[in-house]
């Protein structure tokens, strides 16, 4: 980012590093902010990356591209201290970095805030309903959804959880016409990662 390089007394850039397997303690200082791309292409996964960088003291700056709700707001809900867009402008993002910095939590845009905060852009699902829509996406078929779960139901309150899923996916003007116009809705919001 030219604004960071090209202001040293604001920021330094010291480390980076394309996983965070590859951090080296014992080579570097602990930054006052880590600028975290959810997406490293490494085989980690985003909330094992938060958890661990959380988990060591770190103020982690989400970076990302990513427009599904229900994957940022477990990521912040892990501890990240806010969100910067990848389309954000980088005045926008270097704010956000100084935010982070002095230990406010921050979006570097409107649209990063509504991503993290606004309850029309994704359906609330509980972890049951999360649970079957998981096994239907595994491939049970829908008549032995009910014998997979953690705590087996019957085949009529699977059925329930079908219609609840329609129904919270309904009031946000989001229609859904069976379990995999559900399924694609909720991969949509990042309630599942197919």
């Amino acid at each position: 980012m030219a604004t960071i390089a090209a202001d040293p007394t604001q920021f330094s850039l010291d480390f980076l590093v394309c996983s965070i397997r590859d951090l080296d303690w014992s080579r570097t200082c602990q930054p006052d902010v880590l600028l975290l791309d959810i997406d490293l292409n490494d085989g980690s996964e985003p909330d094992e990356n938060v958890s661990t960088l959380v988990g060591m003291g770190l103020k982690v700056l989400l970076f990302t591209s990513e427009r599904r709700p229900a994957q940022l707001r477990k990521l912040v809900g892990l501890g990240a201290a806010g969100l910067a867009l990848k389309s954000d402008s980088e005045e926008q993002i270097v704010e956000a970095i100084r935010q982070v910095a002095v230990g406010e939590f921050t979006t570097s845009s409107h649209l990063a805030e509504a991503l993290l905060t606004d309850p029309g852009l994704m359906a609330s699902l509980s972890p049951r309903e999360l649970e079957v829509l998981e096994q239907l996406a595994s491939g049970v078929p829908k008549k032995a959804i009910g014998n997979a779960l953690d705590v087996p139901v019957s085949a009529n309150t699977v059925e329930t959880y079908f219609q609840r899923i329609a129904a919270r996916y309904a009031a946000l003007g989001r229609p859904v016409a069976n379990i995999y116009g559900s399924l694609r809705e909720a991969t949509r919001d990042g309630h599942l990662d197919l």
